[in-house]
This record gives structure tokens, sequence and C-alpha cells, in this order.
């Protein structure tokens, strides 16, 4: 197996892992988001799954990062179309996923310390009623309703975005087939070319012989 090829198996696997744990990565952070202010007790602030998954992400974009300038710099001076194609692509899928990641972290992140602010809150005046916290702790129920309704649309927003990128690279797979069919038949142009020209000569051979015989035919029921 060539450089190349090593390359792009590797960048094609660690997009597959990439897609998977993406997608683990939305599920744990909506389930975090569901139970906001839910669990009292245990409100998953330290979620053993949501951090390993995190490591897992970061690595794994970086390794995809790598890779792509790798086969970049493998391809310098004598890259094909087919290969510029493909190193897009691989950029825009790492930056799609990277952004996908960091908008769910920053979005953990933010009920996480929103958890800490309650439980620290709840500490601080558990042995006096202050009135704000007591409003607070109060409207702890319509919250959590809130927060499960935008999770539900969040879930929504996940599943179409899955699946448009789906459908991106399914044309964008499309899309190499048929530079790949180009660069392996380059006499393909030439031969459409000649069938056209042909089909053409053809056409004009038709037409004179129809004129010629529509002047016989003229000359022989009117001049003769």
């Amino acid at each position: 197996m060539s450089n190349w090829d090593s390359l792009h198996y590797k960048a094609k696997t660690l997009e597959a892992r990439l897609e998977r744990k993406v997608q683990s990565y939305s599920s744990v952070a909506q389930k975090i988001n569901a139970n906001f202010l839910c669990d009292e007790e245990n409100p998953l602030m330290e979620s053993v799954d949501e951090q390993s998954l995190s490591s897992e992400i970061e690595r794994d974009l970086n390794e995809l990062y790598e890779c792509i300038q790798n086969m970049r710099s493998c391809t310098m001076g004598s890259q094909s179309h087919h290969q510029e194609v493909l190193i897009k692509r691989y950029y825009e899928i790492h930056f799609d996923y990277s952004t996908e990641f960091k908008n769910t972290s920053a979005t953990v992140q933010r009920k996480r310390e929103s958890m800490e602010l309650m439980q620290s809150s709840k500490n601080l005046h558990k042995d006096e009623q202050d009135s704000s916290v007591s409003k607070l702790l109060k409207e702890k129920s319509s919250i959590a309703a809130s927060m499960k309704s935008i999770n539900d649309v969040i879930s929504q927003a996940f599943d179409t975005k899955n699946a448009l990128v789906n459908q991106r690279n399914s044309l964008l797979g499309s899309s190499g087939g048929l530079s790949n069919l180009t660069a392996n038949v380059p006499g393909f142009g030439r031969l459409i070319d000649g069938i056209q020209r042909k089909k053409s000569y053809e056409q004009i051979i038709i037409a004179v012989v129809i004129g010629v015989l529509l002047c016989f035919t003229i000359w022989w029921v009117f001049l003769r």
C-alpha cells in the first residue's frame, strides 16, 4: 500500500470513529441537559462518560488534522484532482466535527457551572430562609420542564444535522467516483466527441440525399 493509500485509509477510519463518538457525546450532553436540576443528590456534575468521550474526541480530532496535513505533504507537486477533492473534503469534515464538539462541550460546561452554583447556594443558605434563593428554588420545576423541551428541540436538530452530513458524504463520494472515472479513462471525452462528430456527419449526408431526391422529384413532375 502506498503512503497516500495508507493515509487515506487512516483518515476514513478516523472519520467513522469521530462520527460515532461525536454522536455519543451529543447523547450524553442531552442526558445531562435533561437531568439538569432534577437530581439534587447526584446532579451529574462529574460525568465519567462525558469526560472520557471528550478526551477521546480531542485526540481523534488532532490525529485527523495531522493525517490531513500528511496527505497534503505527500501529494505536494503531484496532486491529482481527485486527491485535491479528498483533502478538501476531510478538511470540511474536521471543521464540522470540531465545531459540533466545541459547541456541545461548551453547553455541558455551562450546565455544570449552573449546577455548581445552585448546589453552592443551597449549602450556604440551608439554615436560613433567604428570599432570593427560596424563589430560585421554587422555580426549579418550571426551569427543568423548559430544559426538557429545549432538549427535545436540540435532539431533533442533531438528527437533522446528521442526515445532512450523510447526504453531503454521499454526494462527495459520487463526485469522487466520477473523478476516478475521468482519471482512469483519459480517452473517454475524446470518444464522446468522435461519436458526436460522426453523428453530425451522418446527418449532413442524409440531408444532402434528401435534397437531391427532392430536386429530382420536382424535375420529374414539373420539368420533364
